[in-house]
């Protein structure tokens, strides 16, 4: 039995290492990337399914981002809406209605989305996030992917349970899947991401 358990343990071990360094080179390589990016402008498609109900719901908008923490998340349809994050200010508008501001230091759980949005789209270090997630990298080197699982008690923990970050070949966001701590899932995929482009200040405001 010993020599079972000691055999498995010399197996096991190398996997372990070998699937560490490849995350340690995954994370080394969005890093790299990240640095090189001062704005974005992508459409996006995000697909959700509701824990209580079997019907998938489809919603459409367009994502400005500025580093280092201005996010312009806007959806154009079914229901027009739009979120702003500039720095540590947050507003969110229902159609024609006046902007809700959002205090997020009062309330760590939205402050954790949005530290998120900010974080999947550069404007943090992966690395650090070790502080507050399991990290494990998957995929391919052409198509990486990294999964986030938060730690329990941490903040993100009461919003996700589980967060997936897809890459495409130049290490920009292709796609985010996620599951949140209610058991609803969203996936959001992104498409015409420009980086490096001009965006205009009012973009920014509520």
């Amino acid at each position: 039995m010993r020599r079972l358990v000691a055999a498995l343990l010399l197996v096991a071990a190398p996997a372990a290492a070998d699937e560490g360094a490849g995350l340690d080179r995954l994370l080394e390589r969005l890093e790299r990337a990240s640095a090189q990016v001062e704005s974005l402008r992508a459409e996006f498609t995000q697909k959700s399914r509701i824990k209580l109900f079997r019907k998938e719901l489809r919603s459409s908008g367009r994502l400005l981002y500025q580093r280092p923490r201005r996010v312009r998340w806007q959806y154009l349809e079914p229901d027009p809406s739009t979120l702003v994050l500039d720095g540590d200010q947050a507003s969110v508008r229902s159609g024609d209605a006046p902007p809700q501001h959002l205090d997020l230091a009062r309330d760590p759980a939205l402050r954790a989305v949005f530290d998120q949005l900010a974080l999947w789209l550069g404007g943090g270090s992966l690395k650090a996030a070790r502080g507050a997630y399991a990290l494990s990298a998957g995929g391919s080197d052409e198509q990486p992917t990294l999964t986030l699982t938060p730690l329990p008690g941490t903040p993100s923990a009461s919003a996700f349970a589980r967060i997936e970050l897809r890459f495409d070949p130049h290490l920009l966001l292709r796609a985010i899947a996620l599951r949140e701590a209610s058991g609803d899932e969203k996936e959001i995929a992104f498409t015409r991401m420009e980086k490096n482009v001009a965006l205009p200040a009012a973009a920014f405001t509520p």
